[in-house]
């Protein structure tokens, strides 16, 4: 009877950690994706790294023909890098953007992204402003469409 038992019981709890690892392989999954409907629709990571010793402040951001998957941070700390991602989903296109001023009267750091069909394009990033000529910014595309992944590096 005690075999019984303790086969049940191991029974039960071998089920259990099957849900449990099912579960949590489940949730790691959700939350490393994009949502893509289609294979082939774009999707834009963005590693955005601030080398200057001001805070970056969020002003505005848009992912026109998408959604976003991890949109960007509020303030972006010095030496500090966030990934920023968006899908398009249906779509076969998709422009991400994110606008930061550099520290609280500085100039403003445009991240910016085109991914279509015909290519992908950063030539829209920059620094504008007042004393913006003492900031750059370094942008890398390290994969082209439909999975544009781009680093930039404020200077």
């Amino acid at each position: 009877m005690k075999k019984i038992a303790t086969r049940i019981a191991a029974g039960t709890i071998g089920a259990l950690g099957v849900a449990g690892v099912a579960f949590g392989a489940a949730g790691a999954a959700h939350a490393g994706t994009m949502p893509i409907v289609r294979p082939g629709e774009p999707t834009v990571t963005m590693t955005i790294s601030n080398h200057t010793d001001k805070p970056e402040y969020l002003v505005g951001s848009s992912a026109a023909g998408g959604e976003w998957v991890n949109g960007p941070a509020q303030v972006l700390y010095p030496g500090a890098t966030e990934i920023v991602s968006a899908a398009a989903p249906l779509s076969g296109h998709l422009d991400v953007g994110a606008t930061y001023r550099i520290g609280l009267g500085g100039p403003t750091a445009e991240y910016q992204i085109s991914n279509h069909r015909y290519g992908v394009d950063t030539s829209m990033t920059g620094v504008s402003g007042r004393v913006s000529q003492q900031y750059w910014i370094n942008t890398s595309v390290a994969t082209g469409y439909p999975q544009a992944n781009v680093s930039y590096d404020l200077w």
